[in-house]
């Protein structure tokens, strides 16, 4: 397929999402074939990080596991985990693009940027270098930049509080470099891979980002919105324990201020979700996880802290309105404030995946 702006753009953000990765299979393994080829050089680094994002690239199906580690491994100028050299040799290849002897035309940053010497990566004329120094100079470099999982977008959680070793993000780090966020913890293999195809094609300015710097082709529907389990919080049916197939809102999930298109897209190659699996969404993709509001786990967030229902929303009509009403009135006397926000209204389930799709029981409402 010849990659186009309209239909990889419009392919990638419609429902059908799971298709997208499928359709551009092909784009995707060109994309990598020119990295392979040394056409367009690539250098992926990891500071503050369980190096969870690199192992959620190699699970993806399309290009399959063998394929990733493969393709990817050679298509890459220097990975920690991937790649052959090692050492001096290894940290040869950054040094020979600082110094200029190599173009960088994309640096992948894994993990969170940690003050001075609590990170090292390498030696130069016998002292450990910074992993802090490496983004810097490299990210001086390079012509696009790419922050791969919540922790080197926003700092994820080495930067939680107390963040002891001034963890940031590389954004921070690099404020005047125009840096695409990938969060996730980990990211979905998908949103890598469908982010660097256009960028490594040449096309960069066709990835449209929201108000965070992450593509808004992935995030930019509320999971709420979208989850298979809404119809459960439109009818007040929660779940007091885990195991219950019922919303998980007082379990603590924070599909409800959380952006991305898990409940779509899906993960293991289209098998399951957090919230399917009957665990809360933690809102492991926006910006300042895993504090508050993100944390407590577990611990319900209040309903004033509800985003406003998103504009292709249907507008509640009479039936609506008594519902939402009713609703309110439930969760106050739930002991969770409101503040007199209304709820997001209806208009959902005709965007909702007919995969994994859960039909409510039937309990003679009006």
């Amino acid at each position: 397929m010849r990659l186009s702006r309209r239909e990889y753009l419009k392919t990638i953000a419609a429902l059908g999402a799971i298709t997208a990765i499928e359709m551009y299979t092909s784009d995707i393994k060109r994309a990598l074939g020119l990295a392979v080829k040394g056409k367009v050089r690539v250098i992926w680094i990891q500071g503050a990080s369980c190096t969870g994002c690199t192992i959620s690239l190699l699970q993806t199906d399309n290009p399959d596991l063998v394929e990733a580690i493969t393709e990817f491994r050679l298509a890459v100028d220097f990975h920690p985990n991937l790649m052959i050299p090692a050492g001096h040799e290894a940290v040869a290849e950054l040094e020979a693009t600082v110094n200029g002897e190599k173009p960088l035309d994309v640096l992948i940053v894994e993990g969170a940027v940690p003050e001075g010497s609590y990170c090292l990566v390498g030696e130069r004329n016998g002292k450990a270098v910074t992993f802090e120094t490496w983004v810097k100079e490299l990210g001086v470099k390079a012509k696009n930049i790419v922050a791969v999982g919540t922790c080197a977008a926003f700092g994820g959680i080495p930067a939680a509080r107390p963040n002891p070793t001034n963890c940031r993000s590389v954004q921070d780090v690099l404020p005047k470099k125009k840096v695409v966020n990938i969060p996730g913890c980990p990211e979905h293999p998908d949103w890598l891979l469908l982010t660097l195809t256009p960028i490594l094609l040449g096309h960069a300015d066709w990835i449209e980002l929201d108000k965070d710097n992450r593509p808004k082709m992935f995030f930019h529907d509320y999971i709420h919105d979208l989850c298979q389990r809404r119809q459960y919080f439109e009818n007040m049916r929660f779940a007091e324990t885990f195991g219950v197939d019922k919303c998980l809102w007082k379990l603590g999930c924070r599909a409800p201020i959380t952006k991305a298109d898990c409940s779509l897209r899906l993960w293991n190659n289209g098998t399951n979700f957090c919230i399917l699996a009957n665990a809360p969404c933690i809102g492991c993709t926006e910006k300042g996880f895993p504090d508050e509001p993100f944390s407590p786990f577990y611990k319900a967030i209040g309903i004033e802290k509800f985003p406003p229902s998103p504009p292709w929303a249907k507008k509640p009509g009479k039936t609506g309105q008594v519902r939402r009403t009713q609703l309110i009135d439930t969760l106050i006397k739930l002991g969770i404030g409101v503040a007199g926000v209304g709820v997001v209204s209806y208009g959902i389930a005709k965007r909702l995946s007919e995969r994994g799709k859960i039909e409510m029981e039937e309990e003679g409402e009006s």
